[in-house]
């Protein structure tokens, strides 16, 4: 499994509006969560959050988290309409998200899952093209792409 694969329709947005790291966490939430799960995968999020910060620099951030009210992972590729404060280490305000939620006993799987996506996201050829997508469907296939020339 690649990140790519866990990318539905609702899971990928551009123009994305959030102020505040907390409320892009609730929107994260909101788009990704299955049934009354919104809540666990908001505490999730918040609660990694705190834990460290999750900027990688270069205006991206990965925010992740394991929940035990999911069943199987869940993943999210956003670029905010504005940037937000992340206190990412290079003082950058943060435009591109991928996020990463899983089953508490996903516990590889999901190391591998972040490490795809910090490699991705380390490409400024990628995130180049990921800020210039025009919509959520070219955004989703600027990722596919890397990812099958990845392997």
């Amino acid at each position: 499994m690649r990140f790519i694969d866990l990318l539905g329709p609702e899971s990928v947005a551009t123009g994305l509006r959030a102020g505040s790291k907390h409320r892009l966490f609730e929107e994260i939430a909101r788009r990704l969560a299955p049934g009354d799960s919104a809540l666990a995968v908001l505490e999730a999020l918040t609660e990694r959050e705190t834990m460290g910060g999750t900027a990688l620099g270069a205006g991206a951030a990965l925010p992740h988290g394991r929940c035990d009210a999911l069943a199987a992972p869940l993943g999210g590729l956003f670029r905010l309409a504005a940037p937000i404060a992340w206190d990412a280490g290079d003082g950058r305000p943060i435009d591109l998200v991928a996020a990463l939620v899983v089953p508490v006993q996903f516990t590889t799987r999901h190391l591998e899952l972040l490490a795809e996506l910090a490699e991705a996201f380390a490409d400024p050829d990628l995130c180049a093209r990921l800020r210039a997508a025009p919509d959520a469907g070219a955004l989703r296939g600027e990722l596919a792409q890397w990812s099958a020339r990845r392997g």
